[in-house]
């Protein structure tokens, strides 16, 4: 491979993002964030959540952002589901960037969750699981529709080891 090659790889693995992301339930209930007008999606619901930061586990990231954003510190993190992402390419700079969003299921948490960052979000509450506020992120419909058959008929979650190497 030539430079190009390697120069093509560096950029690949410096936009190759990690996302993890908190379901808070409260009954048939599941928290939300609205994202700020003049934040990137704009006006979408999301799950709260962000970037995975070195040195973190996924867990210790999911905790954190999900603290950061909604003041609830989640307990017994379960895996749920595991989304690939791609930016549009309007968000990219120059071309779009890959990643994974790794999506945990709080199975109880501490304090109440309320909106925390109002520099990027607008709203926060709960809504039902069935009928999710408009417009929401697309992939989050479809782990709410995961999460609700979940508590019906129990949760398994994925199969997820975190390894470190020392």
């Amino acid at each position: 491979m030539g430079d190009s090659g390697n120069t093509m790889q560096a950029d690949l693995r410096s936009r190759f993002t990690v996302l993890v992301h908190v379901v808070l339930c409260r009954g048939s209930n599941i928290f939300l964030l609205q994202r700020a007008e003049d934040q990137v999606m704009g006006g979408y619901f999301c799950l709260p959540g962000g970037h995975l930061q070195r040195g973190e586990t996924l867990h210790q990231a999911a905790a954190r952002e999900c603290l950061e954003e909604s003041g609830s510190q989640p307990a017994d993190l379960l895996p749920v589901a595991v989304l690939t992402y791609k930016e549009a390419a309007e968000e990219a700079a120059a071309a779009p960037g890959l990643g994974l969003n790794f999506v945990f299921l709080a199975r109880g948490f501490s304090g109440t969750p309320r909106l925390m960052e109002p520099e990027h979000f607008s709203r926060a509450d709960f809504y039902p699981l069935h009928t999710l506020p408009r417009p929401t992120v697309g992939w989050v419909a479809d782990v709410a529709d995961s999460v609700a058959a979940g508590l019906q008929q129990g949760f398994q979650g994925l199969a997820l080891r975190e390894y470190q190497w020392d």
